[in-house]
């Protein structure tokens, strides 16, 4: 028989010993995070296929065409090797690439791979506390910005391991397979690609934390946090292609808006949006030092606000703003 679902948790009795409140946050992340991991063999095959990866691809550096006769740079080699493998962390159904590349893949990268981890993460992070009355004991202990936070730092803390570190190891494997490489060249673009990495991994985990603290079920938010992301890139793809030129509305797809950012970081110009409809390739070129550039970041502030807004109106303002007690309101002005 399972045991509680508040035994996994392995509550301790308190000693008299008061932290500050990051550490309490730092805790519940670290708990949450154990008990993810521990309770889903899906998530250990997931990372060890994700690491099996970039060991396999990393060999091929070592031994490859990289490490010997190469003609260009040896830094801008590391840099667009670097970036090309972080970039299929975010490409999802639509592809974005440089003019130059003359044979772009149509592929989903590993994106699929880090959605489903964040997915299987995240999803029940709020909504299994809510379906078992956990999130009432952890309200008798801290406040709700502090369980909010460290809910949300618990699936920031996987997807550092699941992207971050595995981006830093990989630099430094091209670091030794590259010949001739600078190393004090080749830390900015470390650092950029960190950043950017960060940033993915905030945005995409806070959009799954916004789904699971909207329902109680924990496959039911998996379901629909996955489908929503499958959808609007699918949705917003075909009015691209319909228009057959550069559309904000294309912006509304947040993978496109994270895949043309990394190109802003790596400092490119322009970039090329590649789609298929009805088997007829469509190429609309974008130039980011125009307004294909500039209006990415109110789309994402507007996707970072608009989850925000959601995970502090369901966890910290529930009893505010919850369905229920707008209900009675507006019951209460009808009579």
């Amino acid at each position: 028989m399972d045991e509680p679902y508040v035994r996994r948790f392995e509550l301790k009795p308190f000693t008299g010993i008061r932290k500050r409140n990051i550490w309490r946050i730092w805790t519940i992340s670290l708990v949450n995070l154990q008990h993810q991991w521990n309770r889903s063999r899906v998530l250990k095959i997931l990372v060890s296929l994700v690491l099996f990866l970039y060991l396999l691809s990393n060999i091929m550096i070592l031994f490859g065409p990289l490490s010997s006769g190469q003609t260009s740079n040896p830094n801008d080699v590391l840099e667009e090797h670097l970036w090309g493998t972080v970039r299929n962390f975010v490409r999802f159904q639509v592809l974005i690439a440089t003019p130059d590349e003359t044979d772009p893949m149509f592929d989903t990268g590993y994106s699929i791979l880090f959605l489903i981890g964040l997915i299987l993460m995240g999803a029940g992070l709020i909504s299994d506390d809510r379906r078992n009355l956990m999130d009432e004991i952890y309200e008798s202990k801290i406040s709700r910005r502090t369980y909010l936070f460290g809910k949300f730092g618990s699936i920031l803390l996987f997807g550092n391991l699941l992207l971050v570190i595995p981006t830093i190891i990989e630099w430094g494997l091209l670091i030794v397979g590259i010949s001739n490489v600078d190393i004090m060249e080749a830390i900015p673009v470390l650092i950029g690609v960190i950043v950017f990495a960060e940033i993915v991994v905030f945005v995409l985990s806070l959009v799954v934390l916004s789904f699971s603290s909207l329902f109680t079920n924990r496959i039911f938010s998996s379901i629909l946090v996955f489908g929503f992301f499958l959808a609007i890139t699918s949705i917003f793809a075909s009015f691209v292609v319909n228009n057959q030129s550069f559309t904000p509305i294309m912006y509304l797809d947040l993978f496109t808006v994270l895949t043309i950012l990394s190109f802003l970081f790596q400092g490119e110009q322009t970039v090329i949006y590649y789609d298929i409809s009805d088997e007829i390739l469509v190429q609309i070129p974008l130039d980011l030092t125009g307004d294909a550039g500039f209006l990415i970041f109110p789309f994402l502030f507007v996707f970072i606000s608009i989850n925000c807004l959601l995970c502090y109106m369901r966890v910290i303002w529930r009893d505010k703003y919850s369905i229920t007690t707008l209900w009675k309101k507006i019951r209460q002005v009808n009579t």
